[in-house]
């Protein structure tokens, strides 16, 4: 850990507890991203890479049968050192989370406006509506929503994936968090959504000078927004390095796996998928075998 650094994970561990004993989930996770720093955290679905953030968010740990262990610094500071209620404090201040699906982790009961104002409380209590609504506004715009005061007054099932998404890291970045956890951002959306959705989250996270982990199945995805890029594989971290170095020359066969499976466009301008076939996948059983 320097000085520069936001977020240093070492040798994380979690297993949950079942009627037969406990399951590991992660085996040693070491991560870390310095000031600013954009890095992802790429594997399929139940490799870990969820669980992870959540456990660096602080919510993992508060879940029946999870055992975690290992040291996790946050800015120098040592997380599990925390309180319960410091660590809460943490959440939505100088650590926020976007969340795959915006319009569930919206809650639909509530305006826009409302929402944004019980984000911005949880640094500053006293603030008042008024000023919630004209600073609300102003980071609405800044995600490139037109009509701010439309949004603010609107439910989010009343708004489009896309425009909820918007919300959604305005929402994260207006406390000016120093670390930025996005699970999976713009999943739910079609391509061309999600594709201007990303460019205006990196744009942001730039000019706000904010850290950001980055969790993604798809390595296609985090290839213009990332500057390291971790490979995770069954709880497990199988490569590292700058991201123009991981599509370059990967090492690992799970990484190659990885980008072989990126859709790419035919001739007739329909995406492909890259076949996992038996000898596609040979080379990676062989790895686990020799690796154990």
């Amino acid at each position: 850990m320097t000085a520069q650094d936001t977020l240093d994970i070492q040798n994380l561990r979690l297993s949950f507890r079942n009627w037969s004993g406990s399951v590991e989930v992660l085996h040693g996770i070491d991560l870390r991203i310095a000031r600013g720093e954009r890095v992802a955290l790429v594997g399929e679905s139940g490799s870990g890479k969820s669980v992870t953030a959540r456990i660096v968010l602080g919510t993992m740990q508060e879940t029946p049968g999870a055992r975690v262990s290992g040291r996790i610094l946050f800015g120098g500071r040592d997380l599990d050192a925390m309180s319960r209620t410091e660590r809460r404090a943490v959440r939505g201040t100088a650590m926020s989370m976007i969340f795959q699906d915006p319009t569930t982790a919206l809650n639909p009961v509530y305006r826009i406006g409302t929402l944004v104002h019980e984000v911005l409380k949880r640094r500053e209590p006293a603030i008042t509506a008024e000023e919630a609504r004209r600073r609300g506004g102003d980071i609405l715009r800044e995600v490139s929503i037109d009509d701010p005061e439309r949004v603010l007054d609107s439910f989010a099932f009343q708004l489009s994936g896309g425009m909820n998404q918007r919300v959604m890291i305005a929402m994260s970045l207006i406390n000016e968090p120093q670390l930025l956890l996005a699970d999976e951002p713009g999943t739910a959306l079609d391509v061309t959504v999600q594709a201007q959705t990303l460019k205006l989250m990196r744009d942001l996270v730039e000019s706000h000078g904010t850290s950001v982990l980055f969790i993604s199945h798809n390595l296609g995805v985090v290839r213009e927004f990332a500057d390291r890029i971790y490979v995770i594989y069954r709880g497990r971290i199988v490569e590292r390095g700058p991201t123009a170095a991981i599509f370059e020359d990967p090492r690992h066969p799970y990484t190659r796996a990885l980008l072989a499976a990126i859709p790419r466009l035919t001739g007739g301008g329909i995406p492909e998928i890259a076949e996992r076939s038996d000898s596609f996948l040979a080379p990676m059983v062989a790895h686990e075998e020799v690796m154990g």
